[in-house]
């Protein structure tokens, strides 16, 4: 008994040793995949130290200069464009920024999840052959699956976001007995919004290897898998890509909060990037992998059920499909 649980608590944890090492088997296709998950998190982060910061600091100055300056003076109005300018010019770099960097990751994620898919399935392409079957492939389905997926975690943050609020209302007005069972809420709806971007994750990969599934359907197919055919694997899933994400978050900290020195800031800016990309890539990996897994064993009780089919004619028709297929 002790041998056969210690089995089965190994075996949760054998998907997760082969998205690790899934990469290595084809490092001409997963080298330069790599490095274009990695590119958004350094365009972002190192847009924000080089404009962002700086156009803040700016303006926080001026902004200082105008409430001791003479409103009817020449000087006030030439510091009132110029804050105008600084203003227009920010939201300017943060708008393409983001754009540029929503578009990026559209595609890394079509590319990390074909990639993985097509490694893990045998198939040894470069990224050009891999891009080109994408093309020509089943890559719609991935695409209204992301973008869906994008509206409901953005929705999702800002239901959070209100709850955030009335938790800081809470505070103010009402009793600590009222507040805690707020902050259980707000706990309660985010452990559910992390295990949302898992199964998220999934589902993109089910759109990927099922060309029949895509948005909600990819979603349901995945919920399946994950509270039904391998809860115990899916579970292991939610923690490894949460922990991993922890683990790696400080060193973008380290990174922001360093401004003695611009290029140390800049180099720590471009670890956290490869970091960050190594932790996507894995993120893809996993759960191609969870996914391909997750569906070898339900086609394994299929072929169960189905061999458990009475075939005599006489015999009382009561298939274990039902059983399966719930």
């Amino acid at each position: 008994m002790a041998a056969r649980t210690s089995a089965n608590f190994s075996s949760c944890f054998t998907f997760l040793k082969e998205a690790l090492v899934l990469p290595t088997q084809n490092p001409k296709l997963f080298t330069p995949v790599f490095l274009l998950i990695a590119l958004p998190s350094f365009l972002v982060l190192s847009t924000n130290v080089l404009f962002v910061q700086p156009l803040s600091m700016d303006m926080a100055e001026l902004a200082i200069k105008l409430q001791t300056t003479d409103p009817s003076s020449a000087e006030y109005r030439m510091i009132l464009e110029e804050l105008k300018h600084d203003v227009t010019q920010l939201i300017l770099v943060v708008v393409a920024v983001e754009l540029v960097a929503l578009v990026l990751g559209f595609v890394n994620q079509c590319v990390g999840f074909f990639a993985a898919s097509s490694t893990y399935s045998g198939d040894r392409y470069s990224l050009p052959e891999l891009l080109r079957k994408a093309m020509k492939g089943n890559l719609k389905g991935p695409l209204i699956t992301i973008a869906m997926l994008t509206v409901l975690r953005v929705t999702y943050m800002a239901l959070l976001g209100v709850l955030i609020y009335s938790v800081m209302q809470v505070q103010r007005h009402y009793l600590i007995k009222v507040l805690s069972v707020q902050v259980l809420l707000f706990v309660l709806c985010f452990l559910a919004f992390l295990y949302f971007n898992v199964v998220g994750m999934v589902s993109v990969a089910v759109s990927v290897g099922d060309t029949e599934r895509r948005g909600i359907r990819a979603l349901r197919q995945a919920w399946r898998l994950m509270t039904r055919v391998r809860r115990k694997e899916g579970l292991v899933l939610v923690v490894a890509i949460c922990l991993l994400s922890i683990a790696v978050s400080p060193v973008n900290l380290v990174a922001a909060a360093y401004t003695k020195n611009m290029v140390l800031g800049l180099c720590l800016l471009v670890v956290y990037a490869l970091l960050s990309g190594a932790e996507q890539l894995f993120y893809f990996a996993a759960a191609t992998v969870y996914y391909c897994q997750a569906m070898d064993s339900k086609g394994e009780a299929m072929d169960y059920a189905y061999a458990k089919i009475p075939t005599d004619d006489n015999a009382p028709q009561t298939s274990l499909l039902p059983l399966v297929c719930r």
